[in-house]
């Protein structure tokens, strides 16, 4: 009752204000959503007409460039969102900047820019649905272009209805080159959920109570369609996508909250549509600014760029605006490949990486005019520069400043790729920075899954264990020529685990010396990576790629202007803060400037403890600097020692929690961590003990030690988690209680509040519906909306002091609901998200030394009978990057969860108190195999749980503990006797088998010396262990079996392929190379159809491949199928024109052999739109080019018919008659009046002899 009471009392308080003049924007088919709801009084002041703001206006018309270079005859759209008009959408209201007008015109000279109204406010008397106002935009479009009388320009614009009405439309349809998304909801937002729900309810009430004549009724419908995940919007969405397979699309995503509200009002998932011609592009803006710039912003030049690149590519393609089809070719990925996107961005360690802070304006630049910047960069081949510096010297702002520049300087901004090796909380290793760059590439070039589907399909989840398979996959999207030519951004690589960022230098390293594979397709990569000096002269004596390096904190003077600017911008900041008098700001100017050979970090903590300083004397200041010594440890050492005696305790448990997060803490859930104890019983005795502006307690405890992004806390730098974890000698007399920060007390120190919080009484009832929850739990649910968490939301998306209601979770099937539930919960207790996912992780690295306490309530969360545990436990598994579940949360006993989840001490606390069933002591070793915890594994054996029961994926113990390279698991398997090697586990792969697919030597090694025979084992498809090390490309393990005597180097599988054969047809050119040298090797052994590996490759397209096999005199050249066709055959069939230059020049015969149906290599390259193919056939004189087939065909008749027009250019250039008649008397030049090509026909009249 209280929330219609404050719904009442706000709509008696509205008055109906005449509808006023509106703003609206969007852009090139910019399509934007409006943030706000305007008030009457608001449009009643607008500076335009009512009349003016619906409806299509031209606000701009570009005068041409003079020089007549950078003209873009396009016509610009701009179509605002919800709640938004013609022109306010686009204006910046602080200084009225309408950019549509006022900046636009001058980037894109020669544009006519167009903004469009229709009625789409919430409170509205229209009537009318989205369709009628998009079909109105529709005829304004085509009415304005039938007048025009500057011809029929592009449009940069959005399409659906007009697809649904081509005869009426058609013209304007053909015309569309491109669409901007600016922030759009395509699969709506969760803030609409609750303006549907309040707008019914104002909408009855104003009914009943007004009798319809108060206010202007919300629209509903218009909030209906924009809730999360509204069917009508998917269908829309699903719509657009296969309308907007021939177009350039841009979709702009915003990366702020709009404040106040914690989270984004539409989220990248909803604002990008997943297609493969889609260029997604982040903006550090709300939802209100993403649309309105104040001048040419960083925002604004990205949205400028957008529509450049558009516009240009549109006249380079379609000079005269013509088309062959308006068909969508749009790529939607298949189950598999979705399977397998969401296995890469589960183990995508960026996710929680911080962004970087931004360079000061002015900084940054002098590297671009360096001698060894400009030689790297004008480079024509593939190159790599590596950055130094020393800890705190600015080596991540660089990185961030060079990837921005590559971005705004490159006519392909898509090809700038940047991986951050952030370690402040976990440590990432190569194989984590291959999956990023991955991911990078796919998300802007979605076709190129192609060539992680075929890697998945073959090593299932296996592929992201190994780092041999990542990499191929990389060189090969690298080779790709929709990749162009990246820059590739690796910063602060000596943060990466050891071993493998030496197999990531090792590759690259690799690539560099022999960059001709990707050159060949006219690619090549510019690597930059950044590290602390040691890593480079590891390298640079014995790599030559690596030895173009910049140090930056050499004492360069560019390096050394940077500084006096940071230093600037930053005396400037404290004297105005401080209100300091210039003689202050100058002699904290000039002191600090004369340290100017001092790393950016330490110049930071300097002017922070300035800052801080409540004594403001310059002999303050000059004490403050005097004492701060220049190496960093020894600067962390004095802080810490500088802290009050009275601050210790509390300094100590914040450097703790900051130390063993898993990721970087939001300042809520800091707050609340630091503040939960053993006497809280509800949260909300937590929360009226919480600090009032722990920022201000934080900094005021920590100072200049930790750093503030946005909502996240973290440690300053990553020298100072190194510090504290290898204090060894440090001392601290006035500090005792810093001796005992390490990782153990930290992981304590946070274990204990995630388990304390998890346990609280508001989490004793169960928030996750089941079919067998009370009416209780439903109530509990409705809690989360209660008036209390009203009153704490106050975002103006929808209205100045709107309520967040979840109330959608109501009315959802109970499968859906929990991410539904547990945003309810995360927005209620914020706490919740980091105590449910990473208690347990935390707990494992303590529970040796926890109180006895701690471990009662570690225990009582493993309990599935209470619903502490049942809540935290469904939370894990709805919001858990690597869900560990595979049962019904009735069957996760106790010792099963603690198997999970690594805790030994409490399994074996268990153990004494139960004895499990059989059942339960196998699946409990089954995943504690799987996931690496060989404690547990030890532990579950001593009790004889069974290492050949299988699990519910086919699974054993030995052979998911190999797959997922668990050596220590491995060992612990295999000392017991009862494990038996060979046995088999999915798809009839046995361990050895899946250690050979990840590459994981050590345990092969295990697994042979254990029983060498199983080497020679085959699964369902027949494949043996070699199969799949050849299939991955690990080298070193093929080395390893084919050293074993009993292993047969040229066993075929079911399809009669060898390891040889695979390898030839994948590209694997290394692999290749390696399978060679081995004497026993047959490198001619055919499949069950008669083809050779040569063959594979040349029908494949694997150049590198044919011409490595070329070289080795064993290969037979002239190898043909059982259907009679040789590697020029299947070459020429795929159109592979490089490879089959390779056949031709290394001396393969039968360029004009026919097969077994009489096709000729020339016929088969017919069917591929390839003139350089066919080129390179009928230039070479053993080709007869009127050879027919056996309907009297020639090659040209039928290119004719394929509607090939290069290719049919190509064979008349050759001499082809297009008269020559077949056996049916159809000649080249009937068959194309036949299919209606007045082009070709053009072509062949103009041969005619």
């Amino acid at each position: 009752m209280r929330l219609i009471n404050r719904i009442k009392s706000r709509v008696r308080g509205r008055t109906d204000v005449p509808t006023g003049p509106v703003s609206a924007d969007v852009i090139p088919s910019i399509n934007a959503t409006e943030p706000n709801i305007q008030s009457s009084t608001d449009l009643a002041q607008s500076g335009e007409s009512g009349e003016k703001k619906r409806g299509l206006f031209l606000i701009a018309e570009s005068k041409t460039d003079p020089n007549g270079v950078q003209d873009y005859p396009v016509d610009i759209v701009a179509v605002h969102g919800l709640n938004g008009d013609a022109y306010s959408t686009w204006r910046h209201k602080p200084d009225g900047t309408l950019w549509l007008k006022d900046l636009l015109p001058e980037s894109l000279p020669g544009s006519r820019i167009y903004t469009y109204g229709y009625p789409s406010k919430v409170f509205s008397q229209s009537v009318a649905r989205v369709q009628e106002f998009a079909r109105n935009l529709l005829v304004c479009l085509r009415d304005t272009r039938e007048n025009s009388t500057n011809g029929k320009r592009p449009i940069i614009f959005a399409l659906v209805i007009a697809h649904e009405d081509d005869n009426r439309y058609g013209e304007v349809l053909q015309s569309i080159v491109g669409v901007v998304f600016l922030a759009t909801p395509h699969r709506g937002s969760q803030s609409a959920n609750l303006g549907s729900i309040v707008g019914t309810i104002v909408n009855a009430f104003r009914t009943t109570v007004t009798a319809g004549l108060g206010p202007r009724p919300i629209r509903t419908d218009l909030l209906q369609t924009l809730i999360y995940d509204n069917v009508a919007l998917e269908d829309l969405s699903m719509s657009a996508r296969s309308r907007l397979g021939n177009i350039a699309v841009v979709s702009c995503y915003e990366n702020e909250p709009l404040a106040p509200s914690p989270s984004l009002i539409v989220t990248r998932a909803s604002a990008t549509l997943n297609i493969s011609n889609e260029e997604p592009i982040p903006m550090f803006e709300d939802h209100k600014s993403i649309s309105r710039f104040p001048g040419k912003t960083d925002s604004y030049k990205k949205v400028e760029k957008a529509l450049q690149r558009i516009a240009s590519q549109a006249l380079i393609n379609s000079p005269v605006l013509k088309r062959a089809s308006t068909q969508s070719s749009t790529i939607v990925l298949s189950e598999l490949e979705r399977t397998c996107m969401t296995l890469l961005n589960d183990h995508n360690a960026a996710k929680d990486t911080e962004p970087p802070q931004k360079p000061v304006p002015g900084t940054c630049q002098w590297i671009y005019s360096h001698h060894t910047f400009e030689s790297w960069l004008g480079q024509s081949s593939s190159a790599l520069l590596w950055l130094t510096g020393h800890p705190g010297s600015g080596k991540t702002t660089m990185s961030y400043s060079l990837a921005e520049h590559f971005k705004n300087t490159s006519m392909e901004s898509l090809n700038v790729l940047v991986y951050l090796c952030q370690n402040k909380n976990r440590q990432t290793d190569g194989k984590a920075v291959l999956i990023g760059l991955i991911l990078q590439i796919v998300d802007r070039h979605r076709s190129l899954i192609r060539h992680i589907r075929p890697v998945f399909e073959r090593q299932g989840s296996s592929m992201i264990q190994s780092f041999a398979l990542l990499w191929h996959i990389f060189v090969n999207l690298l080779k790709d020529p929709k990749m162009g030519s990246p820059y590739i951004i690796i910063d602060a690589l000596d943060e990466c685990e050891e071993a493998s960022c030496r197999q990531l230098l090792g590759s690259i390293s690799d690539m560099l010396a022999d960059s001709s594979s990707i050159a060949q397709g006219g690619n090549m990569v510019k690597f930059l990576i950044t590290s602390r000096p040691f890593l480079h002269d590891a390298y640079a004596s014995t790599r030559e790629p690596y030895r173009s390096r910049i140090s930056i904190d050499d004492g360069h003077v560019g390096y050394v202007d940077d500084l006096r600017i940071f230093i600037q911008r930053r005396v400037d900041e404290i004297t105005l803060n401080r209100q300091f008098p210039t003689e202050i700001r100058d002699f904290l100017l000039q002191t600090a400037t004369s340290k100017a050979d001092s790393t950016f970090l330490w110049i930071h903590m300097v002017l922070a403890s300035i800052e801080k300083s409540l004594l403001t004397s310059k002999k303050d200041f000059q004490k403050i600097i005097a004492s701060i010594p220049k190496d960093l440890k020894e600067v962390y050492q004095r802080y810490f020692s500088a802290i009050p005696s009275h601050y210790q305790d509390d300094a100590s448990n914040l450097i703790k929690l900051l130390l063993s997060c898993s990721r970087p803490l939001h300042l809520s859930e800091l707050n609340i961590a630091f503040t939960v104890n053993d006497m809280h019983i509800t949260t909300e005795d937590v929360m009226s003990e919480t600090q009032g502006s722990i920022i201000h307690t934080v900094q005021g405890i920590l100072g200049t030690l930790v750093r503030v992004t946005g909502r996240h806390v973290s440690l300053i730098h990553q020298s100072l988690k190194e510090y504290l974890l290898e204090q060894g000698d440090a001392k601290y007399d006035s500090f005792p209680a810093m001796r005992m920060v390490n990782a153990q007390s930290s992981a304590l120190r946070l274990a204990t509040a995630c388990i304390r919080y998890l346990l609280l009484q508001n989490f004793e009832t169960d928030f996750f519906l089941t079919e067998g929850t009370s009416c209780e739990a439903e109530d509990d649910i409705a809690g989360l909306s209660d008036d209390s968490s009203l009153t704490r939301f106050d975002c103006n998306f929808w209205d100045d002091d709107g309520p967040d209601l979840a109330t959608n979770i109501v009315f959802s099937e109970t499968g859906a609901l929990y991410p539904d539930i547990c945003n309810s919960m995360t927005s209620t207790y914020s706490f919740y998200n980091y105590a449910s996912l990473y208690w347990a992780e935390h707990y494992a690295l303590c529970e040796e030394v926890a109180p006895d306490d701690l471990r009662a309530a570690a225990e009582s969360l493993l309990d599935t009978d209470t619903a502490s545990c049942r809540n935290w436990l469904h939370f894990y598994y709805t919001r858990a990057d690597h869900s560990i579940d595979d049962d019904d949360l009735a069957q996760q006993s106790p010792i099963l969860l603690a198997s999970k989840f690594n805790l030994n001490t409490v399994l074996n606390d268990l153990l004494v108190g139960e004895s499990p069933s059989l059942d339960t002591k196998n699946r409990s070793l089954y995943w504690a195999s799987r996931l690496g915890h060989d404690r547990i594994v030890a532990s579950l054996l001593r009790i004889e749980a069974d290492p050949n029961a299988r699990a519910s994926d086919g699974q054993t113990a030995l052979t998911t503990a190999s797959e997922y390279g668990n050596l220590r698991c491995v060992i612990e398997l295999l000392e017991d006797t009862r494990t038996d090697v060979g046995l088999t586990g999915r798809k009839g792969r046995n361990a050895l088998s899946f250690a050979c697919s990840s590459g994981h030597d050590e345990i092969v090694n295990q697994l042979l010396r254990r029983n060498p025979s199983s080497a020679n084992d085959t699964d369902s498809s027949g494949a043996t262990p070699l199969f799949w090390a050849v299939g991955a490309g690990h080298q070193s393990t093929i080395s390893t079996l084919a050293r074993v005597r009993i292993v047969d180097l040229n066993h075929q599988d079911k399809a009669g392929r060898t390891a040889i054969s695979w390898a030839a047809g994948d590209g694997m050119v290394d692999t290749l190379a390696r399978l060679l040298r081995f004497p026993k090797i047959d490198v001619n052994l055919k499949d069950k159809k008669g083809k050779s590996p040569l063959c594979w490759a040349a029908g494949n397209g694997c150049d590198g491949a044919v011409r490595l096999l070329l070289t080795n005199k064993k290969v037979d050249k002239s190898a043909v199928d059982n259907d009679k066709r040789n590697a020029i055959s299947w070459a020429a069939a795929g159109g592979h024109h490089d490879t089959l230059i390779s056949l031709l020049d290394g001396g393969c015969p039968g360029v004009d052999d026919k097969d077994i149906d009489n096709w000729t290599p020339l016929a088969w390259a017919i069917q591929m739109d390839s003139a350089d193919t066919i080129r390179a056939l009928v230039n070479n004189d053993q080709v007869e080019l009127e050879r027919r087939d056996g309907g009297g065909r020639t090659a040209l008749s039928w290119a004719v018919e394929y509607g090939h027009a290069k290719v049919v250019e190509a064979l008349l250039e050759a001499g082809a008659d297009p008269e020559l008649m077949s056996k049916r008397g159809n000649t080249p030049i009937s068959i194309a009046k036949q299919f209606g090509r007045d082009d070709l026909l053009s072509q062949l009249m103009a041969y005619i002899k």
